[in-house]
């Protein structure tokens, strides 16, 4: 009797992988594969089970550097992959990327290495970052490829010889949903600039908010508003007294964190996002599905997405002057134009970001690499 290919995903937040993959998860499965998804349980998983899919527990010392504890999580994984005896694996996000790709290369399981953005530790140099190379380098070596959502990160990895050109695949992000993100109207009736994201130094928080500081002396009317989360555990985050001064001084309004986005991205005129660098940002992919004009800076996954004066603006990083014009500009804009910008980014988003496109190159990936044993063996 032919069993199906059993495909493992394995990542390190419940809630992150649901949120981006929810639509693969459910296809594979339609599909016929034997799906199972290895994560930190960090949110309900009843959205697991409706879909069907079988959930694994692991556990991951996520932000901290104890080598102990890495093997610990490295045995973790080599343990469960002999068990389970997959056929393909799935490694997104840094931990899991290293030290499950080192799991899955000691017991033999071919595995793809999903490079979802460089993070903390590329954007800041130092020991931190060569150790990271030289693991990345042990990690991705028997890699059947290593994917990225963009070119500036594969060219990274390449200028450091971490990986071979022929076993990159640049991924055009992780999908959106474009039935779930569509355009809904505005029901509030001021003016807001809204930030959505993990509430970090390095996505631009402070530029935002001295921005917002800015325009607000000029235009009081305008709403600020940032949700996400505060991510104490990160070295980059804001501290919540920070965030409360500038509620105090009445610059922001903080709305906290939620798994839903989409009637907060409905209710805004203009999303913002000041990062220094995304591997591709999803807010972004979001809010454009949704016809809302966007700013970003001029980065390494923001750029993919904005098209400057077609469907937003794109300033320089660190430039709190150039993103407070860049806001302005959008605020003198007419409704019209305003609109003019929504759907220019809908209509990208549609043409190459939609998660069907996503869910089609896994797909194809998978036929590649098992041929006509793809859904069957």
């Amino acid at each position: 009797m032919n069993m199906p290919l059993k495909i493992a995903f394995v990542g390190n937040s419940s809630l992150t992988m649901f949120n981006f993959r929810a639509s693969m998860l459910s296809d594979m499965k339609k599909k016929g594969y034997d799906v199972v998804v290895l994560v930190v349980i960090d949110s309900d998983i009843k959205y697991y089970n409706d879909l069907g899919v079988r959930l694994i527990p692991i556990n991951i010392d996520r932000r901290g550097t104890n080598p102990v504890r890495d093997i610990r999580f490295i045995k973790q994984l080599k343990s469960i992959y002999a068990q389970e005896k997959f056929d393909f694996i799935f490694h997104y996000t840094i931990k899991p990327v290293i030290y499950g790709s080192m799991a899955a290369m000691f017991v033999g399981i071919p595995y793809v290495s999903v490079i979802t953005g460089l993070g903390y530790t590329f954007i800041h140099k130092g020991f931190l970052r060569k150790t990271t190379i030289a693991l990345y380098s042990f990690a991705l070596r028997q890699a059947r490829e290593v994917w990225f959502l963009n070119n500036d990160d594969k060219d990274v990895f390449l200028h450091e010889k971490i990986v071979s050109a022929d076993k990159t695949f640049v991924l055009p992000g992780e999908g959106v949903d474009t039935m779930i993100f569509r355009p809904m109207p505005k029901r509030k009736d001021f003016f807001s600039f809204i930030f959505i994201g993990r509430v970090l130094w390095d996505k631009g928080v402070a530029e935002f908010v001295e921005a917002a500081r800015l325009l607000k002396s000029k235009h009081p009317e305008i709403r600020f508003q940032i949700l996400g989360s505060l991510a104490a555990e990160n070295p980059a985050a804001v501290k919540p007294e920070e965030m409360q001064l500038w509620v105090n001084q009445g610059i922001v309004d903080y709305l906290g964190e939620t798994r839903k986005v989409t009637s907060y991205i409905a209710n805004c005129d203009c999303l913002v996002l000041p990062s220094y660098r995304e591997g591709l940002s999803r807010v972004l992919l979001e809010a454009a599905a949704m016809e809302r004009p966007i700013i970003a800076s001029d980065i390494t996954g923001c750029k993919e997405i904005v098209v400057d004066g077609v469907n937003g603006y794109l300033c320089n990083p660190r430039d709190v002057a150039g993103l407070a014009q860049c806001m302005e500009k959008m605020y003198n804009c007419s409704v019209e134009e305003r609109m003019r910008m929504g759907i220019e980014g809908r209509k990208k988003i549609m043409q190459i970001f939609d998660d069907r496109i996503i869910i089609d190159l896994y797909h194809s990936k998978l036929s590649q690499f098992f041929g006509d044993q793809n859904n069957e063996r």
